[in-house]
């Protein structure tokens, strides 16, 4: 068959036939979000591909691996963006959103890009819906985003289980990592090419490893609810409260870290057992620091 009529691999179309089921799922999600007062963004679908190295990290999967890169015809690099948050924060910032009233609350829906080996469940080009929260510290905001995306996947029809940790702030971060190190150290032998770059430049990524010998060394690792600081341990118990008081059910998992290296304090995944191998259908968390780190006031997020 001619390249030219076929789809570039991993991606699909949505032909007329399927697209209401688009159409429906797009507008619960509008429709979720308006009930908890949240207003739409829309970002470009490229960026510089500085924001993404510097807010999604550079240590991560998404950068080393994945990305669309490429340079314009002004020899500037522009990435097709592979995930909303980073381009939210700085549409954020650079339209003074920061200076307006708080918390500010925002949802966006968007195809994103990442460069990955197609498989059910995953392709290169995907869409997301998301919604950030900035000016807002307390463990309520992460309770309530959470609770939006409780209320969607219900409202879906879809049977999910919530997993929730915390992986701290950069001052019990520090600690933590030091005690990974301690524990990671005499294992480097078994680990992957990737962990063992991973180690020295953030170990906390070596718990998300995928390979299966990482994965056996890990299950033995120290938890980072062990090394929370008094004001973690305390955000994490009113998390908690929180999610109870609202009547959200969930599980405590430790080894939630997330792949994207802007995280604080709160992650969170809804995982779907009735949809294969790639069972998490909702994940995010804080990110306390990220908009300090892309040039904007510190904010929590």
């Amino acid at each position: 068959m001619d390249l030219i009529t076929q789809a570039p691999r991993g991606t699909q179309d949505v032909l007329p036939e399927n697209s209401y089921k688009w159409q429906y799922v797009e507008s619960v999600a509008r429709d979720t979000a308006k009930l908890f007062g949240v207003k739409e963004l829309r970002t470009p679908t490229f960026e510089h591909t500085e924001l993404f190295q510097r807010g999604v990290g550079d240590t991560t999967d998404i950068v080393t691996k994945e990305m669309y890169t490429f340079k314009d015809k002004g020899d500037r690099s522009i990435t097709l963006k592979p995930e909303g948050t980073a381009g939210a924060v700085r549409a954020f910032i650079e339209n003074g959103l920061i200076g307006g009233a708080m918390p500010t609350k925002m949802y966006y829906i968007t195809p994103a890009f990442r460069y990955e080996r197609p498989q059910a469940g995953r392709l290169r080009e995907f869409h997301q819906f998301g919604v950030e929260v900035y000016g807002a510290a307390g463990a309520q905001t992460d309770a309530e985003t959470i609770l939006i995306a409780d209320s969607l996947l219900k409202k879906l029809g879809l049977k999910v289980q919530l997993f929730i940790n915390s992986i701290g702030c950069p001052t019990c971060r520090a600690t933590y990592n030091k005690a990974l190190k301690e524990f990671f150290a005499p294992h480097l032998d078994e680990l992957c090419y990737d962990c063992k770059t991973r180690f020295e430049k953030n170990p906390l990524r070596l718990l998300d490893c995928k390979e299966e010998a990482c994965k056996k060394v890990n299950a033995d690792a120290p938890k980072m609810l062990d090394y929370l600081c008094e004001d973690c341990a305390k955000h994490f118990e009113d998390l908690k409260d929180c999610l109870a008081l609202a009547g959200v059910e969930y599980q405590i998992n430790p080894r939630i870290v997330r792949g994207l290296d802007y995280y604080t304090r709160t992650v969170f995944e809804f995982v779907s057992t009735s949809i294969g191998a790639q069972g998490t259908v909702c994940a995010g968390g804080r990110y306390d620091g990220l908009i300090a780190e892309l040039g904007g006031n510190p904010m929590p997020a």
